[in-house]
């Protein structure tokens, strides 16, 4: 009995306290984030990178000076939310890689060949001033000021890279179920990764796994104030850094910066994240460089933090935490669960005195 009855203890205690959602969360809350790069006319391709697989054998990437990420909570209902994510990039530069197999490649090749009247031997260059042409035996190059084309065939495939030099928009967009009990996202009852859009406890998340092979190794408290696009976080703040893996063309790690009192995510460097999978993304490169550069002096002599990857720029988030009033007695989840508790231990104190 005297188990059970601290058991019963316990549950109180913990029943009081415990919520699986932040004090903010309900329908209807959003946050959005930025990353801006800063203009290089030296690099006119530099800036953040996201690649997706338009088809098994073809790969996209779009170059963008000015990223954004939204999510918006649409219900909620019970223990389960419906989330919706919107990545949105402006005035992108895209690149297309495109596998082919030799016959298709080789009747391409040949129709170019056949435009230039090439018969064969040595490569034959054609210069204007709207375009610049390269033709051989196995490969055709094509240049001009809106795009530039390249075809090779080798050992047996063919390789075709478009790449755009006109800038252009593009939007990705879904819907994921949350778990709020468990964190895990579920795309059609599948499930894609935890969430960490936010966390209760961020002092607390060590071991966290994204997405398989993706886990939190490490959380450190930052005793600074930390600048974002929406305002500045006073201390504490939390940084988690995840482990080392490798993606279809690089390898790097996932870091996520959190407000303390609020539990938010306000800055995260993301490559690799269930978020992007659901959107179909296989590796996003991130990185705001904008927003230290413009507050550099801020920086260096106010002792705050400069953001990183995508920056909290707006949300309807009330960052106001209501305070608990001391006369308040336990809450209905306290009571339910001392009553469900107390019932269990009348009927064991009976089982055991019949005995």
């Amino acid at each position: 009995m005297r188990r059970a009855a601290l058991i019963l203890v316990l549950l109180l205690l913990t029943a009081s306290t415990a919520s699986a959602t932040p004090y903010w969360f309900k329908a209807g809350i959003y946050a959005k984030y930025v990353s801006r790069s800063v203009e290089d006319d030296e690099h006119p391709w530099k800036g953040d990178t996201i690649s997706f697989n338009a088809t098994p054998n073809e790969e996209v990437t779009y170059y963008c000076p000015h990223v954004e990420f939204t999510w918006r909570v649409l219900r909620v209902s019970g223990d389960k939310a419906q989330v919706a994510l919107l990545l949105q990039g402006y005035n992108c530069k895209k690149r297309v890689w495109k596998e082919l197999d030799e016959e298709a490649a080789r009747q391409m090749l040949e129709e170019y060949q056949e435009r230039y009247n090439f018969t064969g031997g040595n490569c034959l260059t054609i210069e204007s001033e709207t375009r610049n042409v390269t033709i051989c035996e196995d490969r055709y190059a094509e240049q001009t000021e809106q795009y530039t084309v390249a075809l090779t065939i080798a050992e047996g495939k063919g390789h075709l890279f478009n790449e755009l030099s006109v800038p252009e928009n593009f939007t990705r967009s879904g819907v994921i179920e949350l778990d709020l009990k468990t964190g895990e996202f579920y795309v059609n009852g599948t499930p894609v990764g935890k969430n960490f859009l936010w966390s209760e406890n961020p002092a607390n998340i060590t071991g966290l796994e994204l997405m398989p092979g993706l886990k939190v190794e490490e959380v450190e408290m930052i005793n600074s104030t930390v600048m974002t696009y929406y305002g500045d976080f006073n201390a504490p703040v939390y940084m988690a850094r995840t482990n080392m893996i490798a993606g279809s063309s690089s390898k790097g790690m996932d870091v996520l910066l959190y407000d303390g009192s609020s539990g938010l995510a306000i800055s995260f460097f993301t490559p690799f994240s269930p978020l992007w999978k659901v959107l179909g993304i296989s590796e996003a490169m991130i990185q705001d460089t904008a927003f230290a550069k413009e507050h550099e002096e801020e920086i260096k002599n106010g002792g705050k933090m400069p953001p990183f990857g995508l920056v909290l720029a707006e949300t309807n988030i009330d960052f106001t935490k209501p305070e608990e009033l001391p006369e308040e007695g336990p809450s209905k989840t306290a009571i339910a669960a001392a009553v469900g508790v107390a019932a269990i231990l009348a009927v064991l104190v009976l089982w055991r005195w019949r005995r």
